[in-house]
C-alpha cells in the first residue's frame, strides 16, 4: 500500500470559498445591471408608447427595481406598486369580476358593487414582454457571464 497525502487542502478550501463570495458578489451586481436594463426598457419603451402611451405618467414614475438575495439565491426585481398597472400587465375581465362578487354574496359575504367598466381590459403587457426582449436579445446571459468572467478575473 502506498501512502497519499494532500498538502495545502486548507488553502484551497479557503481560495474556493473566497472565489464563492467574489463570484456573488459579480452576480448580484450583474443580476441589478439587468434589473436595471429592464426597468430603462420598460420606462422608455413600453410605457412611452410601445404598450401603453402615457396618460398621467403615474404608472411609469412607479416602476422601481431592487436586488435581494438570500443565501441560495439571487433576484432582481423590477415593478409597481400602482393597482391598475395589474390589469394593464395582466388584462381584466368585468365578467370574471362580477362573477367573483356575485360568489361573494352568495357566500354571505359583504361586497361593495364593482366598477362595471363596458369593455373588459385586454393585457397590454409592459413588464412581462420587455424581460422576454431582454431575454430574447441575449441581454441576461450576457450579463451573467460577464459577472461570471469578472469573477473568475478578479481571482487571478
Amino acid at each position: 500500500m502506498a501512502d497519499k497525502s494532500v498538502t495545502g487542502d486548507r488553502e484551497v478550501i479557503a481560495d474556493l470559498r473566497r472565489f464563492d463570495a467574489a463570484a456573488r458578489g459579480e452576480l448580484q451586481k450583474g443580476i441589478g445591471r439587468i434589473a436595471l436594463k429592464l426597468l430603462t426598457r420598460v420606462k422608455a419603451q413600453k410605457l412611452s408608447g410601445q404598450a401603453l402611451n402615457v396618460r398621467t405618467g403615474r404608472l411609469r414614475r412607479s416602476i422601481t427595481q431592487r436586488v435581494e438575495a438570500s443565501a441560495d439565491e439571487i433576484n432582481g426585481i423590477v415593478g409597481t406598486n400602482v393597482e391598475y398597472g395589474k390589469f394593464h400587465e395582466y388584462g381584466r375581465s368585468v365578467k370574471a369580476e362580477l362573477k367573483q362578487h356575485r360568489d361573494g354574496f352568495k357566500a354571505g359575504l359583504t361586497a361593495s358593487k364593482p366598477e362595471v367598466n363596458p369593455d373588459d381590459l385586454p393585457p397590454r403587457s409592459f413588464l412581462r414582454s420587455a424581460l422576454a426582449e431582454l431575454k430574447k436579445e441575449g441581454v441576461i446571459e450576457a450579463e451573467i457571464s460577464a459577472a461570471i468572467d469578472r469573477a473568475v478575473q478578479a481571482k487571478r
